[in-house]
């Protein structure tokens, strides 16, 4: 019996008490323990061996054990059973027969009552204010300011036993309940598996059925091509053939008159010999004619075959591609809290209850950025910090890249060196900023646009192939592989191991450094110039009007539009979250702070802008400038 000292004590844990085995439930919450829970319990069931009795095993023998001793939390076999109930100190300890059992991995067989902060003393207090089985060190150390601190031994005689099956009730429904919600989670993976598997097979059928399509698509091409061959080889063949056999005649005619010349000169009269002599004079310029005809209208014949290489870069892409989606879930049913709040009551509640405080969840997809879901702003022209540009160096591209040469894009790719784009061939070239071309690379298709990706990489927007990655180590450029993020790729950007590029129709793409896909934006208006800042922004310019957009990380978007802002044609973001707009129309350049304030920095030498870069090293910002052929480049001066 508990003395009476204790008794209110006592008295107020049988209100809301739990057993003794249950109340280790509600400990695992407290933020003043060194591991979760469930590392705990598997650390225990690591070092328990029910297989072996304990006992016999400290004397060095290994006797299978046949019980479970719940207070000692020790495996014993049958004649150490039988001798830890008649000793005076664990009389009152209950054994389990191991074969009642039936998981050895069970919670029972997991418990340990020895302390978790001193592993060497065993749990003899319960603590109401914390909520938490703790030794006599601990009672002596970290809660001998606690009120409430009960013995455990007192805490359950007076407890009626219908009240603990009420516990144990309730904590059984729990149990099922958690184990209901797992098997549901498990359901939901398996699921998600067996989807898998049938997109797997579906997508492989529709791949060899793509291929089978393409390949008699080919086929067939071939034959039109073979036929197309066929028939003009032999149009070439009988042409030729026609001429040989007319001048093949002409010979055999020259052949003859010559046997007949040779014929009379030895056997005919004076005469008859003046007479041939003089016919042969009459015919001989008809034959002359024919052969100069001949000679003057023959053109040698070739057959040439042109690959039409953009048909076949759309080839390339034509099966199409594979990739990985995140769905963003609904919250269903039983992801909802679905354990059963422990029995409480006012002397339960402890004021350093922790609360679970859920984690943001970060989105991988965004598949669509329509205006009525954003903040919009219209932004006025306000004055912002000033800066200069002053001209660093200007040159020609004829003089630099070579005659008749038009630059549509460009970056820097060191403080030295930039990357030029042939606005009208396949190639792209490699020059330093005094206009020496070190460079000029061949391509397979056009170049769209360039960007830097890092000091080693720079990557080229390749149209229908999708992105090419460049080496760019040592100031050389070497093509590298492809990245294909389907559609056709025309402008690009990149920020913080990200590429940002237009794939399609009113459509940008975030890339990771592997060109797997992050999220895609889906635009209102096709993107036409593209930059990213570095707080995360997109500024993204369209064919559709004379303004400049932002989608901002937070996916706020704001538009700066003026008057003065008739056709942007390039945009380039600085190292302070500010962007530099080229305009065609009016010939200048305006800088867009990072609250959207606009001023106009350059318009004195700028002519028909066709694009910007900066570099973030040496301040400097380079103007395509005059429709392509000059490369201005400034300082930016604050």
């Amino acid at each position: 019996m508990a003395s009476r000292g204790n008794m209110g004590r006592v008295q107020s844990f049988e209100s809301t008490g739990a057993s003794l085995l249950f109340t280790r439930l509600s400990v695992v919450y407290n933020s003043n323990r060194k591991h979760d829970f469930l590392h705990f319990q598997m650390e225990k069931e690591k070092k328990v061996n029910i297989e072996i009795c304990a006992a016999c095993l400290r004397d060095n023998d290994n006797v299978e054990a046949k019980h479970w001793c719940c207070d000692c939390a020790e495996a014993l076999c049958e004649d150490c059973g039988k001798v830890h109930k008649k000793s005076r100190f664990t009389t009152s300890h209950k054994l389990i027969r191991l074969r009642d059992v039936k998981n050895t991995k069970s919670f029972l067989m997991a418990t340990s009552f020895l302390c978790d902060l001193h592993s060497d003393l065993r749990v003899t207090f319960y603590c109401n204010r914390h909520d938490q089985l703790i030794c006599q060190t601990c009672l002596l150390q970290t809660h001998k300011d606690c009120k409430y601190i009960t013995a455990i031994e007192q805490l359950m005689p007076d407890r009626p036993r219908s009240s603990s099956n009420d516990h144990f009730n309730v904590l059984q429904k729990q149990a099922l309940k958690l184990a209901e919600s797992i098997d549901q989670l498990i359901n939901t993976r398996k699921e998600n598996l067996a989807n898998l598997d049938q997109q797997n097979k579906t997508i492989q059928e529709t791949i060899k059925k793509t291929k089978s399509e393409i390949i008699d698509h080919l086929t067939k091409l071939e034959e039109e091509l073979l036929n197309s061959l066929s028939v003009k080889y032999d149009s070439c063949v009988e042409q030729i053939d026609d001429e040989i056999s007319q001048l093949q005649h002409n010979k055999d005619l020259m052949s003859i008159h010559d046997s007949d010349i040779e014929l009379m000169r030895k056997n005919g009269s004076e005469p008859y010999k003046f007479t041939i002599v003089k016919k042969f004079e009459q015919t001989k310029p008809r034959t002359e004619d024919i052969i100069s005809n001949f000679r003057d209208r023959y053109k040698p014949l070739e057959i040439d075959f042109t690959q039409n290489e953009e048909q076949l870069a759309s080839l390339y892409n034509a099966m199409g591609w594979v990739d990985i989606k995140v769905i963003n879930r609904v919250k269903s049913a039983f992801t909802e809290k679905t354990t059963s709040p422990r029995p409480t009551s006012k002397q339960w509640e402890s004021p350093t209850e922790s609360k679970i405080v859920p984690r943001p969840v970060s989105t991988r997809s965004v598949s669509n950025f329509k205006e009525s879901e954003l903040s919009l702003i219209k932004l006025v022209p306000q004055t912002p910090s000033i800066i200069q540009l002053v001209l660093y160096k200007k040159f020609p591209t004829s003089s630099s890249l070579g005659e008749n040469i038009t630059v549509s894009r460009g970056c820097f790719i060191s403080g030295k060196h930039m990357l030029l784009c042939d606005a009208q061939n396949r190639f792209i070239f490699v020059c330093n900023l005094y206009g020496s071309m070190t460079e000029k690379i061949p391509l397979l298709y056009f170049p769209h646009d360039v960007a830097l990706f890092d000091r080693n990489t720079a990557v080229v927007a390749a149209g229908e192939r999708g992105i090419q990655v460049f080496d760019i180590t040592d100031s050389e450029c070497r093509p590298d592989r492809f990245i294909r993020p389907g559609g056709k790729c025309t402008a690009i950007s990149c920020i913080d191991d990200q590429i940002i590029v237009r794939s399609g129709h009113c459509k940008i793409s975030i890339l990771d450094r592997a060109g797997i896909s992050i999220f895609k934006i889906n635009t209102k208006y096709d993107p036409l110039l593209l930059s990213a800042g570095i707080n995360g922004s997109i500024y993204w310019t369209s064919n559709n009007g004379d303004e400049v957009q932002c989608i901002a990380r937070e996916r706020s978007q704001f538009i700066c539009r003026s008057e003065t802002l008739v056709g942007p044609s390039g945009l380039a973001t600085d190292g302070s979250g500010h962007v530099f707009v080229a305009v065609y129309e009016s010939g200048n350049i305006h800088r867009l702070s990072n609250r959207g304030t606009k001023s106009m920095v350059l318009d004195e030498g700028i002519h028909h802008p066709w694009g910007l870069a900066f570099d973030q090293d040496s301040q400097r910002l380079m103007i395509i400038n005059d429709d392509g052929v000059s490369i201005d480049i400034y300082t930016v001066c604050k």
